[in-house]
């Protein structure tokens, strides 16, 4: 381990931080319900986000290729803070629909992205091992935002949607403006 890179040690760190706050979508699809949408109308809404997701992972994956991966991210955690926030707010079913679409984009523009951007930061002899290790620390954060917002979700989750999705869009700010610091030269 000691022979990965600063630089990767200081990229997982934010992605690690950043999944903190990034729970379970079974959360979110219980906000759905408590919106207001009816059983079959949940699963739709989750094909829905599939489906934005599949369709957006390749562009999204194309423009990582020729923009710094960073940027790439943040927009990525811009758009989770919408889609977050958006479900916090909202009290309207309609607005469930196009707010899991944007989760999908959320996904499409972070999932594949954080994986090449981690993948740039290691020597090939080592890829296995840093993405391994990647990997494994954003399990056990993704595990900890769910007993958190799971605690904290109260009578409709409002207050952990909403808050995820705040500190989410801090971070894409900072990933931004301060954030070039993380790039690594191609």
């Amino acid at each position: 381990m000691k022979l990965l890179p600063a630089r990767y040690w200081q990229i997982l760190a934010v992605l690690a931080l950043f999944n903190l706050v990034n729970f379970s979508d079974s959360l979110m699809l219980l906000r759905a319900k408590e919106v207001g949408l009816a059983f079959a109308s949940v699963i739709l809404v989750y094909a829905l986000f599939n489906a934005s997701y599949a369709a957006l992972s390749l562009p999204a994956g194309i423009v990582s290729d020729r923009l710094p991966r960073r940027i790439i991210y943040a927009v990525g955690l811009l758009v989770f803070a919408v889609a977050y926030v958006g479900l916090g707010l909202t009290r309207s079913a309609i607005w469930v629909w196009a707010l899991f679409a944007i989760y999908g984009g959320y996904w499409a523009l972070t999932d594949g992205v954080s994986r090449a951007w981690i993948a740039d930061l290691v020597p090939p002899e080592l890829a296995g091992t840093g993405l391994g290790f990647y990997q494994g620390l954003i399990g056990v954060c993704v595990l900890i935002a769910g007993v958190w917002a799971g605690l904290a979700w109260g009578a409709d989750g409002r207050w952990p949607l909403i808050a995820s999705g705040v500190i989410a869009g801090i971070l894409a700010t900072g990933l931004l403006t301060v954030g070039r610091r993380l790039e690594q030269p191609r």
